[in-house]
């Protein structure tokens, strides 16, 4: 199954479910997906994850980093931390990029910088890149360095 179909079905059951999935909602320890207004960025909280509920935002963020390909999103409340990871998927399809996609890569900003997220994986068909995240922040796509 291609990962735009497990996000699709991701997001058409939390519609079932009563969830709002357009950059808020409130997500319990059932798990839920929230989605960004724009649809570029994808949060798919396990089952597990949270142990009470969490009302969460996802906003455009102004704070972008070096080498920036895409907007920054901010997701509140910044800092919460999950008990399992979280996957966090980026569309970069609609930015009309003009880089070698293999280049890109999602990073998370920390305390006081920008941080990679490690387990970087990517879908070239879909036009998608995912990491896993055990805490709520701002997340952007940047060009890998080289």
């Amino acid at each position: 199954m291609q990962l735009r179909s497990i996000a699709t079905a991701a997001v058409a059951v939390s519609l079932l479910a009563g969830c709002d999935p357009t950059g808020d909602d409130v997500v319990g320890p059932e798990g839920g997906v929230v989605v960004s207004r724009d649809g570029r960025l994808t949060l798919d909280i396990p089952a597990g994850a949270l142990t009470d509920d969490v009302e969460i935002t996802i906003e455009p963020a102004d704070d972008l980093p070096e080498g920036a390909l895409g907007p920054a999103y901010r997701v509140l409340p910044v800092g919460t931390v999950f008990e399992a990871p979280v996957a966090v998927m980026y569309d970069y399809g609609a930015m009309g990029m003009e880089v070698d996609v293999r280049d890109i890569e999602l990073v998370a900003h920390g305390a006081s910088e920008w941080s990679r997220l490690a387990d970087r994986s990517l879908w070239e068909d879909e036009e998608i890149v995912s990491a896993t995240a055990l805490y709520l922040s701002t997340f952007c796509v940047v060009l890998r360095d080289q």
